[in-house]
């Protein structure tokens, strides 16, 4: 009362002049020091009080709301044209359609389709119109069968950009520049987003603030580790994965419910997992998992109870491939701690994804979908692999938790050896079978230059420098790898290599790693030997110890086989933009394989497995460069080194 008693009377000064003469904002000083500002002109009083300049020029910038959003999004219309310019040739010939053709298309006649209700752009002054927004409706978990007999609707949340989110995605040609690289990189290996409906426009039009969240996700997959403010830290001092983090905390909060939201959040996902940020990698992937099941994926008629109906074959197959991004990422995490996984087991009714060439183009006549019962040499796309490789995953992490806890309750026989020599061959036919996919890839596109039993550069050289006085002119890698073939001819020639097939080939390599590992000691079984020491523990039945000395060669062979491929991943990662292309998926194969050489070179003192283990060591190193969970390898196989330092020391 007494603020208002000093406004000078109506017949003096008319109330807008008074107003006129406050600023909008509180003075840069008094921002900085967090002290209350009158925000009176052209001095604020606390200023004139401390007889320091007062300064209203800079004001910071409010935070954005839907209208700044709306330009936002207008200027994503330019990434139109660049998706559609780059996919031009994919469609042989065919002109794309311009996607401000279809956003009219995309207008809803009526309320209650979830979509913005009018086209924003430049020159729109309301900007986005959300539904009117409202509590989420609890009786989606109380009682699911009325919300759907009520047909209570689910309101569009409205929230504000928060301003770090949209200082990022404005800043010049920011996002188009990084979905760019996100397609070229990331989308190979792990084709979740459609390219072809962010190239016609359904996915900027049909987004809201969920939208700028996947694009800021999408920015923060695709960024290195040198990229961040405080490397020495990890990767979670990124401030764009800060950001990320609480801006999905605020969609969560207003209840979003969207296929945008949960592809953001398995982006992150990646990204913690690939930079081995726990335990939050570990609770995104859960909530992944838990978000998957609220909307109902992968079943399409649940699904559009929350996302409403599917319109084309590519959204569909979009869908499908967000639950088996969910379930993969599922079954990767728990591959070095054996836990129980989140997401379901695929029912016998579930698909496996499609081509993923005929899914970017939009294809629907070559996008035939497989069930998952589908025989593994039959032909599959680089998704399908994975999602096959992680129901192998699947079938080995139930095999080694249930055979522990037979050994644990005293099982009379705890394991089969039929059954275990069965999923090692499943598991070794189906690393033959995609490295051979890998090969008719590659054969298939240098058809034109190179025929299909012809040698790859690299191994062409090497054979023929070594009866040609010119091998002085190979470098020194390629002098290393012809001394191996020299010394150790069984090892594969290295090949090139296609990024898509080398993750699903290396969890396999994982899955065996796993398998070959518990029944190479089997006192990891046991759970350790007791506390009696060595000598108490139970001694092997005749089946056991047959197991344990197939599984001891079968690791060493196995460990052979990921030390060629790790050379291979190493020369096609050699530069920046094949490094940017690699999975953090294939990192597990990599160091369940040198942590199974250091144990047989501990054991045998071998000079080929010590050179093996230096090849995959090199190669990690080299992948550390774009994920830091190759780092925290590093460093788990060089606490292996202390042991080994300490064993020694004692025995002697």
């Amino acid at each position: 009362m007494a603020h208002f008693a000093m406004l000078p009377r109506s017949d003096e000064v008319d109330m807008g002049t008074f107003l006129a003469s406050k600023a909008v904002q509180a003075c840069i000083s008094c921002r900085k020091q967090k002290r209350k500002c009158d925000k009176s002109l052209p001095n604020c009083g606390l200023c004139t009080k401390m007889g320091r300049p007062c300064d209203y020029t800079a004001d910071a910038q409010p935070p954005p709301t839907a209208d700044d959003l709306a330009v936002l999004q207008s200027r994503l219309a330019d990434l139109e044209n660049r998706l559609s310019a780059a996919n031009s040739n994919s469609n042989h010939g065919t002109p794309n359609t311009n996607a401000s053709a279809y956003t009219e298309s995309l207008r809803p006649a009526s309320p209650g389709s979830g979509r913005i209700l009018d086209r924003p752009s430049v020159n729109n002054s309301r900007g986005p119109q959300w539904l009117p927004s409202g509590r989420f409706p609890s009786a989606i978990f109380l009682d699911i069968d009325c919300f759907k007999w009520a047909s209570i609707p689910i309101p569009k949340p409205n929230i504000d950009l928060p301003a770090d989110v949209y200082e990022v995605l404005s800043r010049g040609n920011a996002v188009q520049d990084a979905t760019a690289e996100y397609f070229a990189t990331v989308h190979t290996w792990f084709p979740i987003i459609s390219r072809k409906r962010m190239t016609l426009g359904f996915s900027l039009w049909e987004g809201g603030p969920d939208l700028a969240m996947l694009f800021l996700a999408i920015k923060l997959v695709i960024s290195l580790p040198s990229e961040n403010t405080n490397p020495d830290n990890g990767a979670r001092t990124n401030p764009l994965y800060k950001a990320s983090k609480r801006f999905l905390a605020m969609l969560e909060d207003s209840g979003t419910l969207s296929l945008l939201h949960l592809q953001a959040m398995i982006l992150v996902a990646v990204y913690e997992l690939g930079h081995a940020i726990y335990p939050a990698a570990w609770i995104t992937v859960a909530t992944c998992a838990r978000y998957a099941d609220l909307i109902g994926l992968p079943s399409f008629k649940d699904t559009s109870v929350m996302l409403g109906s599917c319109t084309t074959w590519t959204e569909s197959e979009e869908r499908r491939r967000v639950w088996w991004a969910v379930y993969i990422l599922d079954r990767v995490i728990c591959l070095g701690n054996k836990k129980r996984f989140s997401m379901p087991e695929p029912e016998d009714n579930y698909l496996l994804p499609v081509d993923d060439k005929a899914w970017d183009d939009g294809d629907p006549s070559r996008g035939v979908a497989k069930s998952i019962h589908t025989p593994l040499f039959q032909p599959q796309g680089g998704f399908a692999r994975l999602a096959q490789a992680c129901m192998l995953i699947n079938n080995v992490t139930k095999h080694c938790r249930d055979t522990i806890q037979s050994y644990r309750c005293g099982a009379p026989k705890p394991f089969d050896l039929a059954h275990v020599q069965g999923l090692a061959e499943a598991l070794t036919s189906f690393g033959t079978i995609v490295e051979e996919q890998n090969d008719n890839s590659i054969n298939n596109n240098n058809s034109s230059s190179t025929s299909p039993s012809s040698e790859p550069a690299l191994s062409s050289s090497s054979s023929s420098s070594s009866s040609s006085p010119s091998t002085v002119s190979l470098s020194p890698q390629q002098q290393h790898q012809q001394h191996l073939k020299q010394q150790h001819p069984q090892h594969r020639r290295h090949r090139p290599l296609t990024f898509d097939l080398v993750a699903p080939r290396c969890l396999a390599f994982s899955a065996l790693v796993m398998l070959l590992d518990a029944y190479a000691c089997p006192e990891n079984l046991r759970d350790g030997p007791g506390p009696g020491g060595v000598d108490a523990a139970v001694p092997m039945e005749t089946d056991e110890r047959d197991m344990q000395s197939q599984a001891v060669t079968g690791l060493q062979d196995l460990s052979l086989r990921v030390r060629d491929l790790s050379l291979e991943l190493l020369e096609a990662a050699m530069l920046p933009a094949g490094s940017r292309q690699v999975s953090p998926l294939c990192l597990d194969a990599l160091y369940g394989a040198m942590a199974s050489l250091h144990w047989l070179w501990k054991e045998s003192g071998s000079p080929e497995i010590h050179a093996a283990l230096e090849d995959i060591k090199r190669c990690i190193h080299h992948l550390a460069l774009r994920w830091r969970l190759a780092t925290e390898y590093l460093e788990l196989i060089h606490n292996h080194d202390v042991t080994t330092l300490m064993a020694w020391r004692i025995n002697s």
